[in-house]
């Protein structure tokens, strides 16, 4: 169901909560390539010019002190602050940069759709006894969107399928082989596959969740997290379990080379937390663990937020906010480079062509990191604005 949103709304969101915005970074930022508004300088030496990792074209869900939740775009110096009422997750660009998606995270049940061509915004309701987990995905023609759905009274994941051809429209649904999807990506395409739907790979968490119980987790002893590929027909072809079935697996990322990144959120003590990072490829029977000493993984109190491989380097980010900590490991061996500190980081995402990391934080902060040794290049605070987990880049 598609709802549309009220002309008095938009216009308030448009002028209010933009001035807001602009008053909080007043002076403190740059938005514009090669313009400094005062203030951010490189943090070292080697880093890249300044004015190119600032250059900035980034969306996410955030929290507001002036407004509330809202999906916030920055497109170099013009930001852009859209009222959604509820707490979004994953903001979704499209391929072609027509739309921009945020998602309701559980239990909350709709899509704001921004249609960046048109200028227009509406949102989407998940269909009845479904709920949306924040996350989303379109295919790289742009073609269809995905979203994993609670079926909550029958305990199932699913993957639903949605035609922005016309608004948003669901025109399927699959089995996501799991309880509890959470993050879902594409396996990277060969040229002479250019033209086919490309394997989805799903984060099944495993945790079993009701909207009459909002945040209670109804399943801790016998939860079964897992990682499932599927094709485009929702057939599943191959599945792969944790060590242990209380790390319940919910972000992830595929390299350029199809190697899949997952993190794990440890729902048992913490300080018994084991391996919370893992790879994989399809065809290896079980998950790899990175290379780090076992006391990290308590340290990081047994929670990972985001995942990010970077295109052009052989590195992947990895956010642990309970720690404050900003990880970045080596994809080729799975062995630590660097752990950077960053107060309540989260959202991570990388440049498609500079090696820069953009990380996020629910404090307001966003840092630039170099994405081949982890060294902060720059960081800033937005005054008033509370970045949610994830981070994404939309240019």
């Amino acid at each position: 169901m598609v709802i549309d949103m009220p002309d008095d709304t938009s216009k308030d969101i448009s002028t209010v909560s933009r001035r807001h915005f602009l008053q909080g970074i007043s002076g403190s930022f740059l938005l514009a390539g090669g313009c400094i508004l005062g203030g951010v300088k490189p943090l070292h030496a080697d880093s890249m010019p300044l004015a190119n990792s600032l250059a900035l074209h980034l969306a996410s869900s955030v929290k507001t002190d002036s407004a509330g939740h809202q999906l916030l775009t920055l497109q170099r110096d013009q930001p852009n602050l859209q009222k959604s009422g509820w707490r979004g997750h994953q903001a979704v660009a499209s391929p072609d940069g027509h739309f921009l998606v945020s998602v309701a995270r559980r239990p909350d049940a709709q899509l704001l759709i921004e249609d960046i061509k048109s200028g227009q915004s509406y949102f989407v309701n998940a269909d009845e006894g479904r709920h949306f987990y924040g996350h989303g995905l379109f295919t790289p023609d742009g073609r269809w969107f995905y979203a994993p759905e609670n079926d909550y009274d029958a305990a199932r994941g699913v993957i639903g399928r949605y035609d922005p051809q016309n608004n948003f429209k669901k025109v399927a649904e699959w089995d996501s082989h799991g309880i509890g999807p959470h993050q879902i990506a594409f396996l990277p395409l060969t040229e002479a596959e250019s033209k086919a739907h490309p394997i989805m790979v799903i984060a099944n968490g495993g945790i079993e969740t009701h909207p009459d119980y909002p945040r209670i987790k109804l399943n801790p002893e016998t939860m079964q997290p897992n990682i499932s590929y599927i094709n485009g027909n929702g057939e599943l072809l191959e599945q792969v379990e944790p060590p242990h079935h209380q790390l319940s697996l919910r972000h992830l990322d595929v390299s350029v080379d199809g190697q899949v990144w997952v993190g794990a959120q440890y729902q048992g003590e913490v300080f018994e937390s084991p391996n919370l990072i893992f790879s994989h490829r399809m065809g290896d029977t079980s998950l790899k663990s990175v290379e780090a000493v076992s006391t990290l993984w308590p340290q990081l109190r047994g929670y990972i937020a985001s995942v990010s491989c970077h295109t052009g380097s052989d590195t992947v980010c990895i956010t642990a906010p309970r720690d404050n900590s900003v990880t970045f490991w080596q994809r080729s061996t799975g062995k630590l480079i660097k752990t950077q500190k960053l107060e309540d980081c989260a959202g991570v995402c990388a440049h498609p062509e500079l090696p820069i990391y953009y990380v996020s934080s629910g404090n307001g902060d966003l840092a630039a990191f170099d994405a081949k040794s982890g060294k902060k290049i720059w960081q800033q605070n937005f005054a008033g604005i509370h970045w949610d987990n994830h981070l994404t880049w939309i240019s």
